[in-house]
């Protein structure tokens, strides 16, 4: 029986990398697809050997069946999908143009349902094919999403950002209803992603917990999705936010408190 296998479309930072380690050294087979060769260079730096990596535009319809194929090629199945979308670019909405609208859909919301056709017909076929065999595999189908807070508030110079990962959350969870009769899931992070310049003031401030979430805190939760015991979970949002959802305004400075 072969081993369970994650595609993840898109490296992302630290997080992408905390998140194909955690499947990986979980004994998962691992393949990071993206279209940019460096950041392909930059996972294979840190990962080596643990994944295997696929040079293709994780945002189109070729790349991603392109993608598809090089995975069974690889690996004769696919279980879990795991994307990492981008930030936009931020921008006012008064210099926003048509042509930038679009993109922000294209690689957000569109891309997000063009991979759930693509790898849900495969995980479709492989669902249907393994009822009919003496010894079934012991794990699920899913998708799981990283993303920003943003997908839920919105924040000055954030408009781009709140527009494309909100897109893809309304996605997940259209997708969630769509693929259950197929016993697919669809859930989401949404968190405080973690950040190069580490616990600044202004995060400090607004987060009860005094920090971002660390990558790996990030990839447990990650990995909690697509694992059996998240088997009745779906068109769930976990938020990994230290507590800011729950705060009413700022978190008082120690030099403040009596």
């Amino acid at each position: 029986m072969r081993a369970p296998c994650m595609v993840m479309l898109g490296v992302g930072q630290s997080a992408g990398l905390a998140c194909a380690r955690r499947f990986a050294e979980s004994k998962w087979s691992v393949m990071i697809v993206d279209g940019d060769q460096k950041n392909l260079d930059r996972a294979e730096n840190d990962l080596g050997g643990l994944c295997t990596y696929l040079h293709e535009d994780q945002y189109t319809r070729l790349g991603l069946k392109n993608a598809l194929a090089g995975t069974l090629d690889e690996f004769d199945g696919v279980d879990c999908v795991l994307k990492i979308p981008p930030f936009p670019e931020p921008s006012a909405l008064a210099d926003l143009t048509l042509e930038e609208m679009k993109s922000i859909y294209h690689k957000g919301a569109i891309s997000t349902l063009l991979a759930a056709k693509t790898f849900s017909t495969e995980m479709i076929r492989e669902i249907e094919w393994e009822s009919e065999q003496v010894e079934r595999p012991s794990y699920d189908k899913s998708f799981v999403t990283v993303l920003s807070r943003l997908a839920i508030t919105s924040d000055y110079n954030r408009l781009t950002a709140s527009l494309s990962h909100g897109a893809i959350l309304a996605a997940i969870k259209s997708l969630s209803i769509e693929l259950a009769p197929h016993r697919i899931r669809s859930n989401a992070v949404v968190t405080v992603r973690p950040r190069a310049e580490g616990d600044d003031d202004w995060l400090v401030s607004r987060t009860p917990l005094g920090r971002s979430p660390r990558p790996d805190e990030l990839a447990d939760i990650a990995f909690f999705l697509a694992s059996r015991e998240a088997r009745f979970m779906t068109g769930q949002t976990i938020e990994l936010d230290g507590g800011r959802s729950m705060l009413n305004g700022v978190v008082p400075q120690k030099n403040n408190l009596r």
